[in-house]
């Protein structure tokens, strides 16, 4: 009897010491727990869903051989909503601590425009055949390309000058191959702007460019009314014989 007696208690023993088979809950909370991290880093940790990873890894019962590492990523859950408390806590510190400094300094700072008077000046460069450029300048170096044609005055800003046009000639279009089909209006010998060309009978040209179609025909001249014929004058034909001649019969 004394033999059987440890016998049974040895088994209850080894039953009870005895480990279980993986955890589904763990392995369902490890599932959604990479997805949410894979997605978010750090900021998964203030996922709402990250609760149900939470509950699924309490449900996992003691004796599996997943238990150690369900205790393991509730560590980690914990110490990751800790962290990312923190720093939510402290961006929303630095952000009140801007705002009540902006609202004190007076004249509010445009930091697009401060990085653009920082940022390193590499020359004043202009195109020298944009607005802005000396005709005359252009014409001296290209032996004058540019030939002035009639004047213009440009709708809605008025304002006036001379529209100038690329010789056709086979130099000038070598030279200046940007000009070629294009409309200078040029003021004060400056180019205002450059257009596609238009006809030359348009003196008035329009903030967006010229209206589209050619000008209308000018109207013809009435012809001249008949001229009367004088009843008392006479008319001489060469080779006839003259009005009140006498004709010699022999």
């Amino acid at each position: 009897m004394p033999r059987r007696a440890a016998s049974c208690l040895l088994c209850l023993s080894l039953a009870a010491g005895c480990r279980k088979g993986p955890d589904a809950n763990y392995e369902k909370a490890a599932q959604l727990y990479q997805q949410l991290y894979a997605t978010d880093l750090d900021d998964a940790y203030g996922d709402p869903r990250m609760d149900e990873v939470v509950a699924l890894l309490r449900k996992v019962d003691g004796r599996s051989i997943d238990a150690e590492r369900a205790k393991t990523m509730l560590g980690t859950i914990e110490r990751g909503r800790a962290a990312l408390a923190k720093q939510r806590a402290e961006r929303e510190k630095m952000a009140a601590a801007a705002a009540a400094s902006a609202a004190t300094s007076g004249p509010q700072i445009d930091p697009v425009k401060i990085l653009a008077e920082s940022a390193p000046k590499a020359g004043s460069i202009r195109d020298p055949y944009g607005p802005g450029a000396s005709v005359a300048e252009i014409n001296t170096a290209t032996g004058g390309c540019l030939v002035p044609n009639e004047p213009f005055q440009e709708q809605g800003s008025g304002m006036q000058g001379t529209v100038y046009r690329l010789a056709r000639s086979p130099g000038c279009i070598e030279r200046l191959p940007g000009f070629d089909g294009q409309a200078l209006l040029v003021m004060n010998d400056k180019v205002y702007r450059r257009m596609a060309d238009f006809p030359p009978a348009q003196a008035t040209v329009s903030d967006a460019g010229p209206p589209p179609g050619p000008p209308a025909p000018a109207p013809r001249a009435p012809p001249p009314p008949p001229a009367e014929v004088d009843a008392g004058v006479a008319y001489y034909y060469p080779g006839q014989p003259r009005p009140g001649a006498v004709l010699d019969g022999g």
